[in-house]
């Protein structure tokens, strides 16, 4: 993972490299541990919203897509972001679920 890092950073600063890469075996954190196959785990596990076809907003599996991002993002701390995601999700449509019954009972 640091390797990639290294090489994305050299890529986007259009840097030349005086030496060969020193990060082959380094681990940046979460990558300790980690499994490429890991996000399957989290697609289980955790829920996002999502859109039905008739624009109803309701809660469903994390897609795979969404869980190899945070799988190859945060490594082995991808759980605990996507834990952290889920009770911020659940915090913010109890707000909205209150708001939009503050605003019916004052209509």
């Amino acid at each position: 993972m640091a390797e990639d890092a290294v090489n994305a950073a050299i890529k986007s600063g259009k840097l030349t490299p005086t030496s060969r890469c020193v990060t082959n075996n380094l681990r940046l954190m979460g990558g300790e541990g980690w499994d490429p196959s890991s996000f399957t785990v989290l697609a289980q596990q955790y829920t996002r919203m999502k859109s039905t076809h008739s624009g109803k907003v309701v809660p469903g599996v994390m897609d795979s897509a969404a869980a190899r991002h945070l799988s190859h993002a945060y490594g082995t701390l991808a759980e605990r972001v996507a834990a952290i995601a889920q009770v911020c999700l659940h915090y913010f449509i109890f707000l909205i679920v209150n708001f939009i019954e503050q605003q019916t009972y004052a209509s």
